[in-house]
């Protein structure tokens, strides 16, 4: 039976989904490739065949000549796929047909226009408690229909006829509307910065049908493959389903109010690969820290981890902020394994602790707060000599962020390898600290890490030999 691997996040995100997706693509053969939810705020950074590329739209087995399903639960930008294909083309030296030809996007996957990019960045400069949105746009999809209603899909872009146009006008009556109601809250001085004065000008003072005609050429000078459902895009063999963003910041189930307004878990790849005669099989993708970028709650972060891990693909700005970095911690990794009930896990990028001859896993943690009616249907815990010891989430609300800033992490101690292991070749010759690291945290969450990254490259990835019947 075919097999469809569904790979997700299990933290904030950047636990190298994309480095996981080209691997497994490369190793098995595997040519299709499924993006179930996310859009054009993706930056999935991959590096083979002497090739780096952030894969945005394009799914991340493009390196392997692979094909792309954006399903129905993905947002799409029309004009970022197309550009991002042309970077794509002249780093591979593929022709961009050859690449078009390879992608093929549902006619419901919702479009995230211009208007909702630029929305979205006013809405965060007008915020006085930034909710942390990267400036793409492809949550204000979701808040600008919630609003009004307001919803653009390709097979809208496909008819091109006064439905679209009237849409599009309707969206640009409401952007001037909160622009006019929240540009005073603004500084003027981060206006100037972070908004392209271009886009102001052509999105909101020259014709309203400017965007309208846009569009309208790209979908004459472009073919792009659309499809009814994933069947129609499916011939045989197995698929890799790509989850864009961590658990940890799912609309329902993140930490709020700092999450994104899009579901992160795996829930839609379920739901696409059970339309199919394939065997499912979830795979986590996890790292041996964790980390965010900007806004929201970090419990384990740890200045000394901030200031020695660097990561070139995960710089700041202003809209994502700034990378910050934690210990393992296995409440939230428990937590957010539960959702998506993961059959393995795939740990990345534990190089990056190679320099540290002590490693710290948050177990528990320590709870200075109130015991309320609430607080006793969200966790688990116990009490020792008279402090409250949180074992486990077991329930979200809207207070969780709340409770879980009133913890201290309770840590147990590793010793560490201290060495470089970038050039390993097999699992079996990581140092023993490592290998003992790696089958502690699995033990702690009780999941198989079936395979580990040693670096970036698609070389840097080693399959641990364990017996797994599928």
């Amino acid at each position: 039976m075919d097999k469809s691997y569904i790979v997700s996040g299990t933290f904030f995100g950047d636990e190298g989904k994309g480095s996981i997706i080209d691997y497994l693509s490369y190793q098995k053969g595997i040519k299709e490739n499924v993006r179930y939810n996310g859009g054009s705020q993706a930056s999935h950074t991959v590096i083979a065949n002497n090739i780096k590329h952030k894969f945005s739209q394009l799914g991340s087995v493009a390196l392997n000549d692979g094909k792309t399903y954006l399903s129905e639960y993905t947002v799409v930008n029309p004009f970022n796929l197309y550009k991002e294909a042309e970077v794509f083309s002249s780093e591979s030296k593929k022709d961009i047909r050859e690449i078009l030809d390879r992608i093929y996007i549902s006619k419901y996957s919702r479009v995230v226009t211009p208007y909702h990019k630029l929305l979205g960045q006013l809405r965060e400069l007008a915020s006085l408690d930034r909710r942390g949105s990267v400036g793409t746009g492809v949550s204000e999809t979701t808040k600008t229909f919630e609003e009004t209603g307001l919803e653009i899909t390709i097979n809208d872009l496909l008819q091109m006829n006064i439905n679209i146009k009237e849409k599009l006008r309707e969206l640009r009556s409401y952007l001037i509307m909160f622009m006019n109601q929240n540009v005073g809250k603004i500084d003027s001085a981060l206006l100037k910065k972070y908004i392209d004065p271009m886009d102001l000008y052509y999105l909101t003072q020259i014709d309203k049908d400017y965007l309208f005609n846009c569009y309208l050429n790209l979908m004459n000078g472009v073919s792009f493959n659309t499809v009814d459902n994933i069947r129609k895009f499916h011939e045989c063999g197995d698929l890799l389903f790509e989850g864009s963003q961590g658990l940890l910041i799912d609309r329902n189930h993140g930490i709020r109010p700092n999450t994104t307004l899009l579901d992160t878990t795996n829930k839609n790849a379920i739901v696409l690969a059970s339309t199919l005669d394939t065997k499912i099989i979830k795979i986590g993708a996890i790292t041996p820290f964790t980390s965010r970028h900007g806004k929201g709650l970090l419990p384990t972060q740890d200045e000394m981890l901030c200031k020695t891990i660097y990561d070139e693909n995960q710089l700041p700005s202003y809209y994502q902020g700034v990378p910050r970095y934690g210990w393992f911690d296995l409440v939230l990794a428990r937590y957010s394994n539960e959702i998506n009930q993961n059959d393995e896990m795939f740990m990345t990028q534990i190089d990056r602790l190679s320099p540290f001859q002590k490693i710290k896993i948050c177990t528990e943690y320590i709870y200075e707060g109130i015991i309320t009616e609430e607080f006793d249907e969200i966790f688990d815990y116990y009490s020792e000599s008279g402090k409250v010891i949180i074992t486990r989430i077991k329930k979200n609300t809207i207070n969780l962020k709340k409770y879980l800033s009133l913890c201290t992490p309770k840590y147990i101690e590793v010793k560490g390898w201290n060495c470089d292991i970038s050039n390993i070749k097999n699992y079996e010759e990581l140092p023993n600290e490592c290998i003992r690291f790696i089958e502690l945290i699995e033990s702690l969450l009780d999941t198989k890490i079936t395979y580990v990254g040693i670096g970036e490259t698609r070389n840097q990835k080693l399959e641990r030999k364990l017996k797994w019947i599928y």
